[in-house]
């Protein structure tokens, strides 16, 4: 791996990728399922806006200063997301649970956050009015009449610094 690596076998990481904007309805009465970058999607169904790890920020860390810098910009600008129901937040990763972003969402949609236990401890630090709701692995968690998700285990771990490492609970949300 170090004779490929200094060889200069790894091809060099992007300063940045273009991408097209989408620019999605307010409303959906099917599915439609919108890529924003890495685990964030925008999912619009039965009439309601679900974003999952929404990260609108430039950078991935407790920093804005430092940390890993996006390549490419979300792929719906923040303006033009449609009124946001309900955020799925899977973890506490910084790439995961981005409180910046968090705390414009609740300025501007003041939805319903679900998420595994105790990472609603992060969230209301950071947006103390937020509406959170939580659970533990196969919990069902009822986002509105006729709408739920549940909480799987998943092959992870969470922590936000060295100290806090396994303290909040991590969850696939199906």
């Amino acid at each position: 791996m170090l004779r490929w690596k200094l060889a200069g076998g790894a091809a060099k990481w992007p300063s940045s990728v273009p991408i097209t904007l989408a620019k999605p309805e307010a409303r959906v009465s099917g599915l439609r399922i919108i890529m924003v970058g890495h685990a964030s999607l925008l999912i619009q169904t039965a009439g309601k806006n679900i974003l999952t790890d929404p990260v609108w920020s430039e950078r991935a860390s407790p920093f804005a200063f430092a940390g890993p810098k996006r390549v490419t910009a979300p792929g719906v600008a923040f303006e033009d997301l449609p009124p946001i129901d309900v955020v799925l937040l899977s973890h506490c990763h910084y790439d995961h649970l981005d409180v910046a972003t968090l705390r414009r969402l609740h300025a501007s949609h003041a939805p319903l956050m679900a998420m595994p236990l105790d990472n609603d401890a992060i969230v209301r630090g950071a947006v103390p009015e937020a509406r959170c709701i939580v659970g533990d692995w196969w919990n069902r968690l009822p986002l509105d009449e006729g709408l739920a998700t549940t909480l799987t285990p998943a092959n992870h771990w969470a922590n936000r610094w060295p100290t806090d490492l396994r303290m909040v609970l991590w969850a696939g949300i199906t």
